[in-house]
């Protein structure tokens, strides 16, 4: 085995370790679930949310189309991580999939693609592809869905996993635009960890260029929209629609209390 690969290899696995991951190498035969013959389809992370049913978190590929998808549970921790790693938001202390990143960036090899390839007892199994390398590493779904999202890898399903019903009824959308801004649902590991209560807001995903002067950051929370409380994205949306222009958000950042008025071009242009 090439002494470069042997280095990539015992890296990832220590990063596995410190950062729990549980990624191990692919070198037992039958061990890793490998893609199949039948091919695998390109997707990306359409949402991340909580079901207020089952209580679980779950992330939610789509394919290209937006004709088939892949709903998997997974715990809130990894919840919070891929929806920082979605939407760009830097917490003070690194993240496990911050370290994995690091540990796989500072070996000097490339992550070419991550792909969920099999389910099996009802977990479901990933791998990730470095620097066309024929043994990928095994590794759970949202382990290599956050390090995809990190280093602008592609992420791949296995097609035979895809179905046309992903998405249940009641699993609320975790991100929704409007007005020029994209909100992110307030899920409970996000309420904790911004130290307020779940359904009390939303949290500013991304923006439109003409939203930057605006004073709005990603991270914000919109508690309202001119005086109306918001405690969802569906909620955020129809108030955008509603309200009088120029909109006048209601922001928490960092523990304080501010308000922040809309760019009234940029607002007006989103509305049509």
């Amino acid at each position: 085995m090439p002494t470069r690969l042997i280095k990539t290899l015992a890296l990832i696995s220590a990063a596995g370790l410190l950062a729990s991951c549980s990624l191990i190498s692919c070198v037992r035969d039958g061990q890793g679930a490998r893609p199949s013959a039948s091919g695998a389809v390109t997707v990306h992370v359409a949402r991340v949310g909580f079901d207020q049913d089952s209580g679980s978190h779950y992330v939610t590929l789509i394919d290209r189309r937006g004709n088939r998808g892949l709903d998997i549970v997974i715990g809130p921790e990894e919840a919070r991580e891929i929806v920082f790693e979605l939407h760009g938001l830097k917490p003070e202390r690194p993240l496990a999939s911050d370290l994995l990143r690091t540990f796989v960036e500072r070996s000097g090899v490339h992550v070419e693609r991550v792909e969920i390839t099999g389910l099996r007892d009802q977990t479901y199994y990933a791998a990730i592809d470095l620097d066309g390398q024929r043994r990928p590493i095994d590794s759970r779904p949202s382990d290599a869905i956050a390090l995809a999202l990190g280093v602008g890898a592609p992420i791949y399903v296995e097609a035979s996993l895809m179905s046309a019903k992903a998405g249940a009824s009641n699993m609320s959308p975790a991100v929704a635009r409007a007005a020029g801004i994209a909100v992110q649902e307030l899920t409970p590991n996000l309420a904790e960890y911004f130290s307020v209560s779940p359904g009390s807001g939303v949290v500013v995903a991304d923006f439109d260029a003409g939203q930057a002067q605006s004073g709005l950051r990603r991270g914000d929370i919109v508690t309202a929209v001119d005086g109306r409380a918001i405690t969802s994205t569906t909620g955020f949306v129809e108030a955008a629609a509603s309200a009088k222009r120029p909109l006048v958000l209601s922001v928490r950042r960092g523990g304080r209390a501010i308000s922040i008025t809309l760019a009234p071009a940029a607002t007006a242009a989103s509305a049509h």
